[in-house]
């Protein structure tokens, strides 16, 4: 198996609810009232074992700390030898529940300064997540942070990093924790989300296309400039995707893990035909060497970047973000 997949495959991502305790402005999440329990986390997790060298699990939202017993599943999952990723918005602090912290690593999401993350998350938001980040760190959790850019906030990204040490730290020459930049986008969602209707009325702005390509060649993003960040994501109804942003279904949570690797696998097929593509044999005698893609189970929707660059291929999109652009 390809080096690269078998490390995707090693990697998975689980969301086991919709639901939040927040109303964000500007989620694009659907609130369903699906629930995966942690049974049925730990069921998967020990059958895909038995095909699978499990390193890490990544657990996203809704909000995991609003399930009663989310502490008791991580410390399950850790007692594995597991290591553990949580996405969190940081306003609920049950971080003394778990007993590894430095083997749980937390990913809170930050909107940009004080005044722009309360306008879309509520008031006295951003205080509490900032209390929250505090603590895991004097915890030593592992945090980093997921700073959702958008119009409003853009042109914080070059300061922001002092800004947020100047929360933290009483030495505010203290370096920040690491910053992921998440970029907003009006193709996050589906067409029938209440946020789209937002977004064609005008009410709502995405950024600009030279904002997302300065973004993707100068900062840390996620997902990176070349992509690469395919792994089966398990979703609270039960679905399995082979990415946490893909629309396309690969199999259930009941399916023969063998099953659903094997349907993984065959998602990635184009991108093995791709002169582009590290999946591609033939890639070191390609031109377009110095970045090539890490390749997509979805390269026609591609988190969206096709459609918000009116570009034709998943191949425009990765040279658009990689491209060199001339000194004047």
């Amino acid at each position: 198996m390809n080096p690269q997949i078998r490390t995707a495959l090693e990697n998975i991502y689980i969301s086991p609810l919709e639901l939040c305790n927040l109303n964000c402005r500007l989620c694009y999440t659907k609130k369903t009232k699906n629930i995966l329990t942690n049974e049925q986390i730990l069921d998967f997790i020990s059958r895909y074992q038995k095909n699978i060298n499990l390193k890490s699990v990544l657990f996203c939202g809704g909000e995991v700390f609003t399930l009663k017993d989310f502490p008791h599943l991580v410390n399950q999952i850790l007692s594995k030898n597991i290591f553990v990723s949580i996405i969190t918005n940081g306003t609920i602090d049950k971080l003394e529940q778990i007993k590894d912290p430095s083997n749980c690593q937390l990913l809170v999401s930050l909107d940009g300064p004080k005044q722009i993350h309360d306008a879309n998350r509520g008031i006295g938001n951003f205080d509490k997540t900032i209390k929250f980040i505090k603590h895991a760190l004097s915890l030593k959790f592992p945090v980093e942070i997921m700073f959702l850019v958008t119009s409003d906030s853009y042109k914080h990204i070059k300061t922001y990093p002092q800004y947020l040490s100047r929360q933290l730290y009483k030495k505010p020459s203290t370096p920040a924790p690491r910053i992921n930049y998440i970029t907003y986008k009006s193709t996050f969602y589906c067409d029938n989300h209440p946020l789209a209707t937002s977004v064609q009325n005008g009410h709502v702005r995405s950024l600009q296309p030279k904002q997302l390509i300065n973004i993707k060649k100068h900062y840390p993003s996620i997902p990176a400039k070349n992509f690469g960040c395919f792994q089966l994501s398990v979703q609270s109804n039960g679905s399995i995707y082979g990415c946490c942003e893909s629309p396309l279904a690969l199999g259930k949570l009941s399916d023969p893990i063998k099953t659903l690797i094997s349907k993984f696998l065959l998602s990635l097929t184009p991108c093995t035909h791709c002169p582009i593509s590290s999946l591609n044999p033939e890639t070191n005698t390609c031109s377009f060497t110095k970045n090539i893609c890490l390749a997509c189970t979805n390269p026609d929707f591609l988190c969206g970047y096709k459609k918000e660059l009116s570009l034709a291929s998943c191949q425009q999109v990765v040279e658009k973000f990689n491209h060199e652009t001339p000194k004047s």
